[in-house]
């Protein structure tokens, strides 16, 4: 039963784990969009941004609703934008802290040097 569970979760984050798609659904969050728009927005063939979209359909991310022949494409949920949100600020986190390493390391006096000095 839990696996299930971590089998669904895991499908969601599968779908989320394209750059491709995370920029879709960036432009999404910000307004309804076309197909045609996001390729222009997003540069791959209309084709290739057809396929993204239908992954992130079959997670039920985004929705698409028909007007006439095309869709507008919108998230299915704002939690969905939370979500995108919340990693992305887990990523600065990580960067600040790799930031913060880094300029430690950098305070600490090169190996070769003290060598140098020290022999």
């Amino acid at each position: 039963m839990d696996t299930a569970r971590f089998i669904l979760v895991a499908e969601m984050f599968s779908a989320l784990s394209h750059p491709k798609r995370l920029e879709i659904i960036s432009h999404i969050g910000w307004g309804e969009r076309g197909s045609g728009e996001l390729a222009e927005l997003t540069r791959p063939s209309k084709a290739n941004v057809s396929q993204h979209l239908n992954v992130l359909k079959a997670r039920a991310l985004v929705y698409c609703e028909k007007v006439g022949t095309s869709c507008r494409y919108r998230v299915t949920s704002p939690k969905v934008l939370e979500v995108c949100d919340l990693i992305r600020q887990i990523v600065l986190d990580q960067m600040e802290t790799d930031s913060e390493r880094r300029k430690s390391l950098t305070e600490i006096l090169p190996f070769s040097r003290e060598r140098k000095g020290g022999a």
